[in-house]
């Protein structure tokens, strides 16, 4: 099933290739937000993921004639997205150590968002110490576990979709995804059981 913005990706894309490079700008300005939200769930750092986003979109403009027309523009971009996200994690040797807000919440949430029932010290307390366990356990997924859970986490993305944009077959997705959430619900589960 064709999804409705396809046709006008495609067009854009089309222009782009007659050698109408600013044809570029619609799709950026269409899927900037989304690219972003994917490289920060990768990255946990504003800047990093504001340079991976402008990285995607040199990369797809040098790329664009890659791009299998029958295919999504917006799957093939976050495809662009995630590897060099990867990429960007490999090369600098380290899995970033991230806090229970950067894992749960876009910055932009964070403002005047009160946990219901957190008002008292103890709760407060409690809610930080299960955020630690909780980025402990986001932190030792490996890339490939940790792009699973953001395409997942961040969008409305299929598993049909997520397979797509990181080139492995579904079952490899749903076993990734399966993976992540075992991980994150184990770390819960033994926080829970040492309270």
């Amino acid at each position: 099933m064709a999804h409705p913005d396809d046709n006008e990706d495609r067009e854009w894309v089309e222009e782009i290739l007659s050698g109408k490079t600013a044809a570029l700008e619609p799709l950026f300005l269409k899927y900037r937000e989304r690219i972003y939200r994917i490289c920060y769930r990768m990255v946990f750092n504003k800047d990093d993921a504001l340079d991976l986003t402008q990285e995607t979109f040199l990369k797809a403009l040098r790329a664009i004639d890659t791009f299998k027309k029958e295919s999504r523009f917006y799957t093939w971009l976050c495809q662009i997205a995630v590897n060099a996200a990867i990429d960007f994690l490999r090369k600098k040797g380290r899995k970033r150590n991230v806090s229970f807000d950067e894992i749960v919440f876009d910055e932009s949430r964070l403002a005047g968002v009160r946990v219901p029932g957190s008002s008292t010290p103890l709760k407060q307390i409690e809610l930080k110490e299960m955020g630690r366990v909780v980025a402990r356990a986001v932190n030792s997924l490996t890339e490939d576990h940790r792009a699973v859970f953001s395409l997942f986490a961040v969008s409305d993305f299929s598993y049909r979709d997520i397979a797509e944009i990181l080139g492995c077959p579904e079952g490899t997705v749903m076993s990734r995804l399966f993976y992540a959430r075992k991980k994150l619900q184990d770390a819960l589960r033994q926080y829970v059981d040492a309270k």
